[in-house]
Parts: C-alpha cells; sequence; structure tokens
C-alpha cells in the first residue's frame, strides 16, 4: 500500500473515531440515563436566564418586576427563552454596567441563520463555529444529506469535526455539518444586542429587565395593642397573595400607593413604554431606576396583538393573563387606592414565594402615641375614637384594625390612610360614660314672611337648640360636637362655629351644620346653645 492510500485511511479511521465518540459522548448525556455518574452539560454562556431581583407589589392587583442576570455576549448579542407577560404588550430590558447600553431588543419565534453567503458565510468553519454558540440549546436545523433536503429538530449536545450531534426525544442524530443550510433557535424568543460607551468589544455583562404585570397583591392589616395610658404598639401585616410568578429569594416591596393605569385598554409602545420608565423611577431601586429611565430599551411584544407566526418553535412563556388573583384572594378584604398620588413603600427582602401561594408578612412594629377623644354628632350616639399620631418615619396605610388591651379585644375596624405628621382616627366604641341630650326650641315665628308665588305664603322661624353635656369619666375628656340643623345656621355660644350648606339653597330646604372643640374635666357639665331659622309654609 502506498504512503498516500495508508494516508487515507488513517484519515478515515480517525474521522469514524470522532464520529463514535461524539455519539458516545451526546448518548452519555442524552436525558433519562441514569447510569451516568457524570455532571450534566454545562449551561450555554449566551443563554441570558434573569431572576426575578424584585418587586414592587400594588393593592390594585399588579406588580412590577425587576430581573437580573449575567451572560456572555456573541458579537454583543445574547438570547433568552422566556418573554415576561408585561402588560400592555411591553418591556425593558437594561445594562447594569455603567458603560454598557441595550441598544436593540427584538422579539420573535426564534434566531434564524441562513447559510447563504449573505446572513452568514457557507463555510464548514463558520456553520461549526454557529452550532458551537448554540450548543446545549434546541433548534432546528435544516441541512442536505445524499442530495435530499431534510430536517432535524432537537437539542445539540456536541459538535464534531463533521457532524453536529442532537438530541431528538429519545433518540440521537448526527447532522453533516457541511450540508447545513439554515439553523434556528428554538424557544429562545429575545434577542438582545448591547453596545459599550465609548465603542469597545463586549464579552460579558449584566442586564436587567422590567416589566408590569398583574395576578399579585396584597392586603393590608393591623394590630394595635394598648401599652398604657398615651403609649400603644402598631403592628402592619401585609397578606401578600401571588398568582403572577414564582419569586425565589426575592425582594418584595409593599407599595402604598396605585399609579394611574391610563393606556389598559392601548397597546402603544410608546406610551406604555412612558408609564413603565415612571413606575420604575417611583418603585424600583435608585440604580435600577438609573438604568430604565436612560439605557433601556422598550419592546412591543407582538404575540399580545397578533396570532404568532407558523413555527415550529415550543412557545414557553409564561400566561399573559396570569392567575386569578380574584379568586384566589377568597373572602379577603380587598383594599382601594387611597393615597394614589404619593408612594410608600414597606420592603421585606429575600422572601420566597411561589405561584398560588399566599403569606403574611409582618412589616413594621412600631410605639406610637395616641389619645382618647370623643365624638358626638347630635342625630347619632357619642363616640369613642383614639387618635394615633403619625410621628413614624412612613405613612399608614389603609386596612383593618384590631385594637386588644390586656389580651382583650376592644374593636376592629377600618383605619383609613394617614401620612407622616398626621392623626389618624380609630374607632372604639360607644362611650356610656359621657351623658349627653339635645333639644330644640321655636324662639319666634314671621307670619307670611315670603311669598314665591300667588297665594304661596312662607313663615320665617327662628329656633334655639340646646345641647348638654356632663362628664362622668375620672378624666378630663376631648370632645368634638357637630349639630345638624334644617334651616340657616345663625349663632353659637363657646365659640362654635357655623357651616351653611351650600348645595341646598332654597327656601324651604336650607341646611347647615355647628361646630365646636372642648375639654370636660371630670364631673363637669357644660350647656352649648345655638340659633337657626327656615321658612315653612304657612298654615
Amino acid at each position: 500500500m502506498t504512503d498516500r492510500g495508508r494516508s487515507t485511511t488513517r484519515r478515515s479511521a480517525m474521522t469514524r473515531f470522532s464520529i463514535a465518540a461524539t455519539l458516545f459522548a451526546g448518548c452519555a448525556n442524552a436525558p433519562g440515563d441514569s447510569h451516568s455518574s457524570e455532571p450534566g452539560p454545562k449551561p450555554n454562556p449566551h443563554l441570558w436566564r434573569p431572576r426575578t431581583k424584585s418587586v414592587a407589589v400594588f393593592k390594585n392587583g399588579f406588580g412590577f418586576f425587576t430581573r437580573e442576570a449575567e451572560v456572555t455576549l456573541r458579537d454583543g448579542w445574547c438570547v433568552a427563552e422566556r418573554v415576561p407577560p408585561a402588560t400592555f404588550g411591553t418591556f425593558a430590558v437594561y445594562a447594569l454596567d455603567q458603560d454598557r447600553i441595550v441598544d436593540v431588543v427584538g422579539a420573535g419565534p426564534g434566531e434564524v441563520v441562513e447559510f447563504d453567503g449573505r446572513d452568514a458565510l457557507a463555510a464548514v468553519s463558520t456553520k461549526r463555529a454557529r452550532l458551537q454558540i448554540a450548543l446545549h440549546l434546541d433548534v432546528e436545523l435544516r441541512y442536505s444529506h445524499k442530495g435530499r433536503q431534510r430536517t432535524a429538530t432537537g437539542r445539540i449536545a456536541s459538535v464534531g469535526p463533521e457532524f453536529a450531534i442532537l438530541e431528538c426525544a429519545e433518540r440521537i442524530l448526527a447532522v453533516p455539518i457541511a450540508g447545513i443550510s439554515r439553523m434556528q433557535l428554538l424557544n429562545m424568543p429575545l434577542r438582545v444586542h448591547v453596545r459599550a460607551e465609548p465603542p469597545a468589544a463586549v464579552q460579558r455583562t449584566r442586564l436587567g429587565m422590567a416589566y408590569l404585570r398583574k395576578g399579585i397583591t396584597w392586603i393590608p392589616e393591623y394590630t394595635l395593642r394598648i401599652l398604657d395610658d398615651q403609649t400603644a404598639e402598631l403592628t402592619l401585616r401585609g397578606t401578600l397573595v401571588n398568582e403572577a410568578e414564582d419569586l425565589l429569594h426575592s425582594d418584595v416591596h409593599f407599595v402604598v400607593g396605585v399609579p394611574s393605569f391610563l393606556h389598559t385598554d392601548y397597546l402603544a409602545p410608546i406610551s406604555v413604554g412612558q408609564i413603565i420608565r415612571t413606575i420604575g423611577a417611583a418603585v424600583a431601586p435608585p440604580a435600577v431606576a438609573t438604568q430604565i429611565m436612560n439605557r433601556a430599551a422598550i419592546a412591543y411584544d407582538r404575540r399580545a396583538a397578533a396570532p404568532p407566526p407558523k413555527t415550529r418553535a415550543v412557545d414557553r412563556t409564561v400566561n399573559h393573563d396570569g392567575g386569578d388573583v380574584t379568586a384566589l384572594l377568597g373572602n379577603l378584604p380587598q383594599m382601594g387606592g387611597h393615597a394614589a398620588t404619593d408612594y410608600t413603600v414597606y420592603t421585606h427582602n429575600d422572601m420566597t414565594l411561589r405561584r398560588g401561594e399566599k403569606a403574611i408578612v409582618t412589616l413594621f412594629v412600631k410605639r406610637i402615641r395616641y389619645t382618647h377623644r370623643y365624638q358626638w354628632r347630635t342625630d347619632g350616639g357619642m363616640k369613642h375614637v383614639l387618635l394615633l399620631h403619625n410621628d413614624t418615619d412612613t405613612a399608614w396605610t389603609t386596612g383593618p384594625c384590631l385594637v386588644v388591651s390586656d389580651d382583650r379585644p376592644l374593636s376592629e375596624d377600618l383605619f383609613k390612610y394617614t401620612p407622616k405628621g398626621g392623626q389618624g382616627e380609630m374607632p372604639v366604641g360607644t362611650a356610656i360614660n359621657i351623658a349627653h341630650r339635645r333639644a330644640d326650641f321655636e324662639t319666634e315665628r314671621k307670619l307670611k314672611a315670603h311669598s314665591p308665588s300667588s297665594n304661596v305664603y312662607l313663615d320665617l322661624v327662628n329656633l334655639r337648640g340646646e345641647l348638654r353635656l356632663r362628664n362622668f369619666e375620672s378624666v378630663s375628656v376631648d370632645i368634638v360636637v357637630e349639630a345638624p340643623v334644617r334651616g340657616k345656621p345663625l349663632s353659637a355660644s363657646e365659640e362654635g362655629r357655623v357651616f351653611a350648606d351650600v348645595s341646598n339653597l332654597k327656601l324651604t330646604e336650607r341646611s347647615g351644620t355647628v361646630r365646636w372643640r372642648l375639654q370636660l374635666a371630670p364631673g363637669a357639665s357644660k350647656v352649648l346653645t345655638f340659633r337657626y331659622e327656615r321658612f315653612v309654609p304657612s298654615r
């Protein structure tokens, strides 16, 4: 045999050995191989797998999610396997490195490479390099073999000198690299391009993703424990209801206040992008907010508005509609959007809550100052309320509150939003130790004082009201008195203030209110008087 023949034989044997080795490696790493003690394949370095970093939860069922992860770029590009179910069909992707900018975000059925000399070179080395970049990813390959056009779909297990090994369900397929004409990434609908400023080659970078979606909410709940005559302990707990997506070691921000969602019925990317940037700046951490505002690319997910194109790609995106958070709430009370103009955030770090779960989280425990106040609206009973002074560093949101003293419940009612430096009222019950009584007397009547039309006459009646109070408590009490009157209030004793109801200005429908605020010592009595007038039909 000649030297040339021996060389050809050796090359043929080496090729067969290379194919057998790659096939053996592919089989050893195939799914379901319980006999292999080797670790599984390393994840593809160009696959961006952002994990949930934080979520800002609003009480109207929306959550603002941020995700982060590091990724290796290929010519500035990376791919991701999930397009988030962003509300309004949009999402934002941003660079966390200060010298990087996300300038292109593409969404579709998956990246396609045509080895036609225009999209990519048809050289075997080029094809091998692109296959190597897609290692351990699901692809669809179109290739020619023995004059026939074929298609293979599977996960790239290894790339040899002449063949690419695909794991296809329960079999292994060797595809000749030279015959490949087209490659499409499956399950990778998102493509992201990053560039540097100033221009430079970017190898590895950290990217973030932010989006707004529905399916998560929280319900506040307070406990007020009386400690002494002036001090109480206020505990705020939040019931977090998650029907959106799994939260694993994420920071959860419980937000007081609800943003204005003006374009809920529109899919315009410009207006929705502005909403995302506004909310991001309000509730995201400062560093992330800066990236979203200045360094993000907003992409429009067309699958929210139109049917997906015909493709063999498997869509693994999360349900766009989210879960039924209302059903998961059960009979829990649902709070409205109080104080929507300001944001107050309570944060709980490193929290894990999977989709479909609920959790009760203690957000703060604070000692506060309180005082007693009695309120008497004369068409009802005397009420006892606790006036809670918010001298803390945060606002108090609206929520049900249970008041306890010495392990005995005193009352349960809705505690309303109280800003920093403000005062909130918590009803305790009826005040039985403050005696109170109202009496009204007619003092003067002018017959036929007014005639609005022929043979129609009205009398002008002057009346005097009298309120009697007596304090049977052992301490001085602060009392707010409100006396509604049917007619026009004229004057009041003890520096009382009179208010006319400007919505009822007809002579026979006029009304108003007289109000006092006073201190009543133990055992003391007080008589309050007021005058008002009203027109009545003449008899």
